[in-house]
Parts: C-alpha cells; sequence; structure tokens
C-alpha cells in the first residue's frame, strides 16, 4: 500500500511538471526526473515476507532494559531466514548500536520508539567496528555493503542526543568547541543500493541524523526530522551518491535539513560522486536549509528542488565548499519555492566556512582540481519575503560563478543581494525590494535584467 502511494503521488507530481511546463525543463532535467520515475516505479528494495517481532527475542519495551542482545538476536534470525521485517512494536525500547543487513526492513510500528543508550561506552568501537569515514564512537543503526535495506514505520528512533550536546559545544572561555571523540550519527547507509525511509520520525541524534552515504537508487518519504534549533551540528539529511528521490518530509534541527556531500575523493566531472537528485513537496524549518556542500572535490550534477516551503530557516538555497575541498557542481534547478523569514535566501559561497572580509581586495589562489566551480543554476518561480539580506554570491577569481538565472524570483529583504566574481547573472521578470542602501552591491560581477539600485526588472 505504500509502495503504491508513493508511486501515484510522483507520477501525478511528474505528470503536473512535465504537462505544465515541459518546454522549461531542460533536457538533462526530464532525462532525470525519467530516472527517478523508473527507480520510484521499478527498482524499490525487495524484503521477504516475514516478520521477526523483537519480543519474541527477549526485547522489553518499558524504556529501562538494555535489549540490544535480544534485538540483535532477532536481526540475526532475519538475515540466516535470508532477510524480512525486524518489527519493532508498540513500547519504547532501549538499545546500544545496530546493524542491519541486505533484504531487511527495519519496521518501527505506530507507538513503538527506540531509544538509544546515552552511555557512551556502549559505542566505543570493538574489533572489526571502527567507523570508517569518520574514526570515533560508533553509530547508532547502520548498514555497510548492503542491498534491498528499508527503515519503515510511524514510530520513532530516538537518539536523546541531550546526553552528548553539552560536551560538544564551545565552552566559555574557548573560541572552538573541544577535541573529543566523533560523536554518533542516528542512522547510517553506507555504500547501499535500493534504499527506501518511509514515514519514520527521526529526533535528537547525538549528531547527523540520517546518512545515506555513496548510495544508489534512494526514496526517502514522509519522514520527519527533528531537534532543537540550537543543538550542533544535528544535520536532517545528509545524501551522498546517485538516484535520490526525498519527498514529503519535514526538516526542524539545528543544522542543515538536507546536505549533499559530494566529497568522495574519487569523484569527477565526467564521473561525479554526487548525481540525480529529485527533492520535492519538503518543508524546512528550523535548520540552515536546502544546501550542497561543504565539500564538492568528488562534483555534483543534476538536482531539481521544487515546490518546497522554507520558514524560519538560517539559509534558503545554500551551496558551499572552501578552497580545499571544491570541485564542479552545475546543472541546478530550484522552482516553485515558498521562503518566509528566512535570513539568507540565497547563498553561494567558495571560500566556506568563513567569509570574506573584503571582497575588493581577495588575493589570487593557486590553481589546483580543489577550487569550488559554481555553473549553470537555475532558480524559478520562487517568493521570500521578511529576511534581513536578500542573498550573497561569493565565488572566486579564477573561478566566478557562472550562468546563474533568477526568473520570476521576488526578494523582500531589509538589505540587497552582494554578489562577489560572478558571470551572466540574469534577472528575468524578477525583482529585489529592499529596505535600506541599494537592491544589489557587486564586485567584478556581470548582471543583466534588473536596476542595481532599486531591484526593479529592466528589458533585456
Amino acid at each position: 500500500m505504500l509502495h503504491r502511494r508513493l508511486i501515484l503521488g510522483f507520477a501525478l507530481s511528474l505528470g503536473m511538471a512535465i504537462g505544465q511546463a515541459h518546454a522549461a525543463y531542460p533536457t538533462w532535467a526530464r532525462h532525470m526526473i525519467r530516472r527517478i520515475h523508473q527507480m520510484v516505479a521499478n527498482d524499490k528494495p525487495k524484503i521477504p515476507h516475514r516478520t521477526f517481532n523483537i519480543t519474541a527475542f527477549g526485547a522489553v519495551g518499558n524504556g529501562k532494559t538494555l535489549n540490544t542482545a535480544a534485538i540483535t538476536r532477532a536481526i540475526d534470525a532475519c538475515r540466516k531466514a535470508g532477510g524480512g521485517e525486524v518489527l519493532i512494536p508498540a513500547g519504547h525500547f532501549l538499545t546500544g548500536p545496530l546493524t542491519i543487513y541486505s533484504h531487511m526492513n527495519l519496521h518501527v510500528a505506530a507507538g513503538g520508539e527506540i531509544l538509544m543508550a546515552t552511555n557512551p561506552r556502549l559505542y566505543i568501537p570493538g574489533r572489526g567496528q571502527r567507523n570508517i569515514v569518520h574514526p570515533g564512537y560508533r553509530n547508532c543503526i547502520v548498514a555497510l555493503h548492503a542491498h534491498d535495506v528499508e527503515i519503515t514505520g510511524h514510530g520513532v528512533i530516538d537518539g536523546q542526543g541531550q546526553a552528548w550536546w553539552p560536551r560538544y559545544r564551545k565552552q566559555p572561555g574557548h573560541k572552538h568547541p573541544p577535541k573529543l571523540p566523533h560523536r554518533p550519527f542516528l542512522v547510517v547507509l553506507s555504500h547501499c543500493t535500493r534504499v527506501m525511509v518511509q514515514d519514520i520520525h527521526l529526533e535528537n541524534s547525538p549528531m547527523f541524523h540520517l546518512v545515506p552515504t555513496i548510495c544508489r537508487d534512494v526514496i526517502i518519504d514522509h519522514v520527519l526530522i527533528t531537534a532543537p534549533m540550537n543543538t550542533p551540528n544535528t544535520d536532517a539529511c545528509d545524501p551522498s551518491g546517485w538516484n535520490f528521490y526525498i519527498t514529503h518530509s519535514t526538516f526542524n534541527e539545528g543544522d542543515d535539513c538536507i546536505a549533499i556531500k559530494a566529497s568522495a575523493k574519487n569523484g569527477t566531472p565526467q564521473h561525479p560522486s554526487c548525481e540525480n537528485y529529485l527533492i520535492t513537496h519538503c518543508t524546512f524549518e528550523h535548520g540552515h536549509g536546502m544546501s550542497v556542500g561543504g565539500q564538492t572535490n568528488g562534483c555534483l550534477k543534476y538536482v531539481v528542488v521544487r515546490n518546497c516551503t522554507f520558514d524560519h530557516t538560517h539559509r534558503g538555497i545554500r551551496l558551499k565548499a572552501g578552497p580545499r575541498y571544491g570541485g564542479l557542481t552545475e546543472y541546478l534547478i530550484y522552482r516553485d519555492l515558498k521562503m518566509r523569514n528566512v535570513r539568507l535566501p540565497f547563498f553561494i559561497n567558495s571560500f566556506y566556512p568563513k567569509k570574506p572580509k573584503n571582497p575588493a581586495q581577495i588575493p589570487a589562489l593557486p590553481h589546483t582540481r580543489l577550487l569550488p566551480i559554481w555553473k549553470h543554476v537555475l532558480f524559478e518561480n520562487i517568493t521570500s519575503v521578511n529576511s534581513p539580506h536578500a542573498g550573497r554570491i561569493s565565488a572566486l577569481t579564477e573561478y566566478p560563478a557562472t550562468d546563474i538565472t533568477f526568473r520570476n524570483v521576488h526578494v523582500s529583504a531589509n538589505r540587497g543581494f552582494t554578489i562577489l566574481n560572478a558571470r551572466q547573472i540574469r534577472f528575468i521578470n524578477s525583482s529585489i525590494t529592499v529596505r535600506h542602501g541599494p537592491a544589489i552591491v557587486a564586485y567584478n560581477a556581470r548582471i543583466s535584467g534588473i536596476n542595481p539600485r532599486t531591484g526593479k526588472p529592466v528589458s533585456q
């Protein structure tokens, strides 16, 4: 039933988009959307119809009993049988780190809750358990080199990060947070194929919540991810890999809502480490918005973000990378978006995590393959109201942001749009209304279609 609902919803979305704006989508976008549609229709995870209820293996849902061994027994039985559903029924099940495998659905039923234990000693890696990407504590729930994996259900997976956050915050009198072992991520799916995360509520991760890294054919549907807005580095979803469909999900936490991580070292412009992302009908709340980076050294292309809302986010659309961690990012479409009370609606930054103090006096950087390059970006049918700043583009002198189009984009802000090192910045039927100063402040930038002082459209 869930799969039918997803396919029907996608088909309607696809039909409306192509039917209403076929000519507006370039060929690459139409091909990419069709590829995602094929994935949703035909390449979903294949899970056998067997159920392994964790209570049959000794799990107790009183919120106090540590159930790591019991849940692991259920997972092992499911694995030996060739896969199936590991059922977390109604109740509060405390556990340490868990690993799930191919042809397996970790299903948290309505009223069910996985509570991650707060004792750091339970997360110290044993033999063969070292985290590959970020050495430190073990992650909470992982799947590694698996295929046909699901995490579903209307229940909750609670990382209980409250026990971790205070130690990892910047302490009074110190410029930087303390250097401690890397905190656990809540759900990590690494090098996996055919993945679905659906209907689940992830909350209060010690660090990042959902990390499908170097994965292929991933569906994230009707997922809710929450944490208090002041929590440190609690990214909601950090995907990397190929063929992602993220839809009807809500992100409300303390850092990036979605951050596409094109950071694989073996990616190239011809074969990028991240490719084909369709993100639709999502709600971005307190957090850092829809991001790319802060590493793009693996290269990224083909992203469509549409029909989304942003409310009280720190950023709206955020493309970020630093001079030592950059690469080519190109062919991105953001359309039919509504933003309200967003601190900075549009943000492209080649100096991440810093910003230039004096944009007019930036020295040239030595040429390397790790410089950020931003090209072929379309912003269309977007409104943003009540922002402190309209936007900021800060690219490199050597690699200016190129071919950035704002079509039917209307921004209302206190102050204007700053653009540094850019070419072919086109405003088409767009406006920037500000309360103070000019609408656009430009340094080494070529801009057309808008009056930089008034922010009103001008004829091409």
